[in-house]
């Protein structure tokens, strides 16, 4: 097996170099780095990472689409040479052999990105790769929460959407986190689209739903919930809420003469009520009998008094 990886390039040279009756394996393209996702108006750097074994470096050569754009030849003055295309803005002071720095990317600079090293005479081989790179707009909305209490304890559910209204696309990614850590897909529940306008307005909801621990409630006093719209590898924005967690006492048991009776706080509620329904009758009672005897009292008193 060959070192290093095979590509169209390094068959292309071994090829050559079969050709000539002569076989070297050296000059190797070890990495291409370039981010998959980036945001309009920002910049990126393309790095290609290769080893020359030996070999005297001929050019680094850049091209998008299959034309070229950037060409380092270490032997030229200047070094670098640019070629302009379209949503192509190369910092040129920050560009090298290895890096090639790209400002105020736009949505043409979306495409397919080769890095191509060639060595110097004799062998002159040439590697290459390929890598994808999308520009794309940012959403103009901001995730929302809806739907959580203030306060929650053991054995509640909570019940939460987070909803994201845009009005541009590529669509952006709900994420739901629950004290920092991403929630398990066992508690969410879609996404849902809903569409508006000629599908120019998208409105992106994703649902939240689990039932309060005794872990949690003893781990903690308070929950933080937060949504955040992810773009590809992009982190975009977010809505974080913080709950609280409250104990609730069991119900008490009430113990009478001939037996254990439980009731329940609105039993309770009920027991005083009646009981105190029960005393203010008595109390009426009492008074109705002394004003009673007050009445038979004074009339007996008022007929001595005529008496004599």
């Amino acid at each position: 097996m060959w070192p290093g990886r095979i590509t169209a390039g390094r068959v292309f040279a071994l090829l050559t170099l079969f050709n000539r009756g002569i076989l070297v394996i050296s000059v190797k393209l070890l990495d291409v780095r370039i981010n998959n996702h980036t945001l309009l108006g920002s910049s990126t750097t393309l790095t290609c990472i290769y080893d020359l074994e030996g070999e005297t470096l001929y050019a680094v050569k850049w091209y998008k689409d299959g034309d070229e754009f950037f060409r380092y030849l270490p032997k030229n003055k200047p070094e670098i040479q640019v070629f302009e295309q379209r949503g192509i803005y190369i910092d040129i002071d920050k560009s090298n052999a290895n890096d090639v720095v790209l400002n105020s990317l736009e949505l043409s600079s979306s495409g397919t990105y080769r890095c191509e090293v060639s060595a110097e005479a004799p062998s002159f081989q040439t590697v290459f790769q390929d890598r994808d790179m999308v520009t794309m707009t940012m959403p103009d909305g901001s995730p929302r929460i809806d739907g959580l209490l203030s306060e929650y304890s053991t054995g509640d559910v909570v019940l939460a959407n987070c909803t994201l209204n845009t009005t541009r696309s590529p669509h952006a990614q709900l994420v739901w986190y629950i004290n920092e850590e991403k929630a398990n897909l066992s508690v969410l529940h879609g996404p849902y689209f809903k569409y508006a306008s000629a599908e120019e307005f998208l409105t992106t909801v994703l649902g939240l739903s689990f039932k309060v621990t005794s872990h949690q409630t003893d781990s903690s006093s308070v929950m933080h919930l937060k949504c955040a719209a992810h773009l590809a590898s992009v982190y975009l924005q977010s809505d974080e809420q913080i709950v609280k967690f409250v104990k609730r006492w069991p119900a008490q048991s009430i113990i009478g003469d001939t037996g254990l009776k439980t009731s329940s706080l609105a039993n309770k509620g009920t027991l005083l009520i009646q009981a105190t329904s029960t005393g203010e009758h008595l109390v009426a009672n009492a008074i109705s009998l002394i004003c009673t005897v007050l009445v038979i009292f004074f009339e007996k008193y008022c007929n001595n008094a005529s008496f004599y």
